[in-house]
């Protein structure tokens, strides 16, 4: 043991004895370089089991009881497994409704473009229809579509020759 006043290694045990609790030995020892005194308490390791504290209760685990903290302990250790078992199924629910957010939103665009073509086949049809033309106020009634999603059918239709411009919104198919 080292001294705690002047540092030296060299000590002498004075005096030994058990504790109350029987779990530690008190020994009183002496430096040989200064003559300093002093007590130190040492356990067995195999005692070190002995010294766990509940938190709950506070109190020092003895033999009698040691069944008692362990079950505790085995206790403690069980719900914190099934805690960590509800956390990964949360986790693989979470990564399912992630894949399936990702799956609806590819086939939202898969859809929104075949929905595209369908409205653009659907008002192609319309103007191959009239042979004089259509106007695009008349688009909008047979389709139901809004003012913008008409023109923007149109326009593109009109890039791609597959329609041409007879009169002022009146289209014909080419």
């Amino acid at each position: 043991m080292q001294c705690p006043y002047c540092g030296n290694d060299a000590t002498e045990v004075i005096d030994s004895r058990p504790t109350k609790d029987g779990i530690s030995i008190r020994r009183r020892r002496q430096c040989l370089a200064c003559a300093g005194r002093f007590t130190t308490n040492e356990c067995r390791e195999e005692n070190l089991l002995l010294f766990l504290v509940k938190k709950d209760v506070g109190q020092r685990a003895t033999t009698a009881n040691l069944k008692t903290v362990l079950a505790s302990i085995v206790g403690a250790l069980r719900a914190l497994t099934q805690e960590t078992e509800k956390l990964i199924k949360k986790a693989a629910r979470l990564e399912k409704i992630e894949a399936s957010k990702k799956k609806t939103a590819a086939n939202k665009s898969r859809a929104g473009k075949y929905a595209t073509l369908a409205s653009f086949a659907m008002v192609f049809e319309i103007i191959r229809q009239h042979k004089t033309g259509i106007h695009i106020s008349k688009l909008q009634e047979r389709t139901g579509f809004d003012n913008g999603r008409i023109r923007s059918i149109v326009s593109r239709a009109c890039r791609d020759g597959k329609i041409k411009r007879v009169g002022r919104g009146v289209y014909v198919s080419a």
